[in-house]
Parts: structure tokens; C-alpha cells; sequence
């Protein structure tokens, strides 16, 4: 019930910021893209490499001046990292799998016609967790995790955005975390784990 009531009003918020937009100006499209995550953490980002995975949602761009737009989304996002060890002589990795449904509320900045700098918050619910192990050269083995994750994250997000024509546009983003992915807020260093996530995406306003 928590789950279906937070993603509900994730959904009513991006609609709600969407709908008071200037009649005829707003404009509504689609994204889609790759992204290259960590945990930003001591214990955590010890022998880490990025996750690679995908995002895809609906964009929307609301104008203020010719120059500035308000511009929400409704983002499904791969996260997590990826960890190499060594164990007993066998290479292993443990490759943590966070899937969240973000909202960034981005302000675009145009700074000609084709090119604008996006700044904003975003917030984001956790839907699914995974902890896949692979030791040495053995088949993966995938657990859900049922404890220890912080259902609710919340960070700033700032991207560079090139419109290719009227309609289609490319990007480069970075979001990072300002809440902690565990419940267990510190690692032995005393330093909380935190989304990080670079992402190059390509999207069409309809």
C-alpha cells in the first residue's frame, strides 16, 4: 500500500506541474537513454565499477521567459554499482541492482536556440532491489533485497541538453544523492552511501 500511494503521487505531481503551463506552449514527449551508476560511498565504492543500465519516461517543458522553462519528468531508472573481489583466488563480483522511479523538476536555461543547461532537485521511490553474486566462473545467483533499503531518495540533478531539430533533442546528465540508499547510514568510515548516475539520453517532444 506505501508503495502503490507514494508512486501514485509521484504520478499526480508530475501531472500537477505539468497542467499549469501556458495553454498551447507546453510542450509533452519521451526519453530514453543509458546510464553509467555507483554508490558514492567508502566501503561501497571500494573496488566498484559503474552499473550500466537504461532509463527511459516522459518529459514535458513548461515556458517562463524565451530563455528559461520549468521542464518535470517521470523517469524509470536502473541504478545501483557493480563490485569486483578476489575471493579464495576466484574473480567474483556482487552487483547491486536499484530500480527507481525519479521525478527531477528541472529549470532549462537556453542559452541559444539549440543548447540549454538544466539544473534541479529530483525525488525518487525504490521499486525493486537485487543483490546478484557471481563467484568465479559459476552461474549468478539473483536475491531480492527485503531489508536495508531506503525506500525514498531525493538529490540535485544537472544536465546539458542539445536540441538536434524542433522536436528531437540529446543529453548529458548527473544526478547525485543527497539521501543515504541504506537504512544503515554509515559505513565503517563513517560515510553514507549515495546514488550517483551519469546518463546520455535522446528523446522527441511529440
Amino acid at each position: 500500500m506505501k508503495l502503490h500511494s507514494s508512486l501514485f503521487t509521484l504520478i499526480v505531481l508530475f501531472i500537477s506541474v505539468t497542467i499549469f503551463g501556458q495553454e498551447g506552449q507546453t510542450r509533452f514527449g519521451f526519453k530514453a537513454g543509458v546510464n553509467f551508476s555507483s554508490i558514492a560511498s567508502g566501503q561501497y565504492n571500494e573496488g566498484g565499477i559503474p552499473r550500466v543500465g537504461i532509463l527511459f519516461g516522459l518529459v514535458s517543458e513548461i515556458p517562463i521567459t524565451p530563455e528559461i522553462s520549468f521542464a518535470p519528468e517521470l523517469l524509470y531508472s536502473h541504478q545501483g554499482n557493480v563490485r569486483r573481489f578476489n575471493e579464495m583466488g576466484s574473480n567474483s563480483t556482487t552487483r547491486t541492482h536499484l530500480n527507481y522511479i525519479n521525478v527531477p523538476l528541472l529549470f532549462k536555461y537556453y542559452i541559444n536556440d539549440n543548447v540549454s543547461i538544466d539544473l534541479g532537485p529530483y525525488t525518487g521511490l525504490n521499486i525493486i532491489a537485487n543483490s546478484v553474486i557471481r563467484s568465479g566462473g559459476g552461474a549468478p545467483s539473483s536475491t531480492k533485497i527485503e531489508e536495508g533499503i531506503n525506500f525514498f531518495d531525493a538529490g540535485i540533478t544537472g544536465s546539458i541538453g542539445y536540441m538536434m531539430s524542433q522536436d528531437f533533442f540529446i543529453s548529458a546528465r548527473y544526478s547525485r544523492g543527497f539521501t543515504s540508499v541504506f537504512d544503515n547510514t554509515a559505513d565503517s568510515l563513517g560515510l553514507r552511501a549515495k546514488n550517483s548516475v551519469f546518463n546520455l539520453s535522446f528523446g522527441l517532444y511529440l
